[in-house]
């Protein structure tokens, strides 16, 4: 999927942009090579750097640059595809007055396509910036069902899409750790994709999340990304952090057992011959008294999390979109869910927009890294 994807942009990108240009064809070649090298980015870091597709082992320099190109071909793509549908409408209004279209509108539209660029360039700029950037506190109070009167204001902390890999390294993570004890939470939950890599590449770049404090604990899920990485050998390691991971099972946890706090594994567990999601597992004995918290990695479980009386879901995956507007896109592919507070039935879903970013789009525009303080109040 990603080298037809990939295919896609280097072909669309050439044909409007490199083939009108009034070069000689040496340097359309050029051109042409550098933006193959872009567009199939993942498939040539892959083949430097290692069997990882998804964290390949080379310098920080190298996988910044990389993700550098690919975000500006990303975006010019379609800031194209915008121009395009700008230039179809005047070319219909030429047809409809009957005028034909001057060798000097192509010219114009070359010198736009440049401006293009430049946007592109400045927004995949930007873009980097706000990815690696240490995520700000965001603050929710969400009123829920069944929520004991003791526990009234008890405090989650949401951990979301850490993506420890070349570019995410341990002084990040020791940031957002530090962000997070200053809150006090009651409850840390980490809701997956820990990790792009495997254990002693990167393992030690998640130790500072030994030092993460909660008067009643550290929870964890795994995500989609821990089964590219090594599943088993994670779920070994993330425990000697102090994380206590859920796997289709629950804890009570809070002031006199007040939370039934349940995890499970991500939808991908069943292509990788691992044990799906169970929600119905996951919360079976558990009291019927109490408020039911569920951490799933993906959000689409939110319907079927509802079915089975939970009160409130926290998810990440989504990286609430990334981009301000394609997030609607985003939102397509995960039921609708992308960012924010959601009301699904009787329950509540938090899709945090993560903690971190994927070092293959490190892009974040208008849609800002996190830490989500949940405040728990009673309905």
């Amino acid at each position: 999927m990603i080298l037809i994807f990939g295919a896609l942009l280097a072909v669309y990108v050439f044909c409007r942009a490199i083939l009108p240009l009034r070069l000689k064809w040496g340097w359309k070649v050029l051109l042409a090579v550098l933006l193959a090298v872009a567009a199939f980015k993942f498939h040539l870091l892959h083949l430097f750097g290692g069997p990882m597709f998804f964290s390949p082992v080379l310098p920080e320099g190298v996988l910044l640059a990389a993700a550098w190109l690919f975000s500006v071909l990303f975006l010019f793509f379609f800031l194209l595809l915008a121009a395009d549908v700008v230039r179809l409408l005047y070319l219909l209004v030429l047809f409809c007055l009957r005028r034909k279209r001057t060798e000097q509108f192509r010219i114009i539209g070359n010198r736009v396509n440049l401006v293009l660029l430049v946007m592109a360039a400045v927004l995949a700029t930007v873009g980097m910036v706000g990815g690696t950037a240490v995520p700000r506190v965001r603050e929710e109070a969400i009123a829920v069902n069944h929520l004991p009167e003791g526990a009234d204001g008890l405090t989650v902390a949401v951990l979301a899409d850490l993506h420890v890999d070349g570019i995410t390294r341990a002084d990040r993570i020791r940031k957002i750790v530090e962000r997070t004890n200053a809150l006090n939470p009651d409850i840390v939950i980490i809701a997956g994709d820990f990790v792009d890599g495997t254990v002693p590449v990167h393992g030690d770049d998640l130790r500072p999340l030994a030092d993460l404090k909660a008067r009643y604990g550290v929870f964890g899920v795994p995500g989609n990304h821990e089964y590219y990485s090594g599943y088993e050998e994670w779920m070994e390691f993330l425990p000697t952090l102090g994380i206590r991971m859920l796997h289709n099972e629950h804890v009570l946890t809070g002031e006199g057992g007040a939370v039934v706090l349940a995890g499970v594994t991500d939808p991908v567990a069943g292509i990788m011959g691992r044990e799906e999601p169970d929600i119905r597992k996951a919360l079976a004995g558990a009291p019927e008294k109490g408020v039911r918290i569920l951490a799933s990695h993906q959000p689409r479980l939110a319907p079927e999390a509802a079915e089975h009386g939970v009160d409130l879901q926290v998810s990440g995956h989504t990286h609430g979109g990334m981009i301000a507007g394609i997030d609607r896109l985003v939102a397509r592919f995960n039921e609708g869910f992308v960012s924010g507070l959601y009301t699904v039935g009787d329950m509540k879903l938090y899709v945090s927009n993560g903690a971190g970013i994927w070092n293959g789009f490190p892009i974040r525009i208008g849609v800002p890294s996190e830490i989500v303080l949940i405040r728990l109040r009673r309905e």
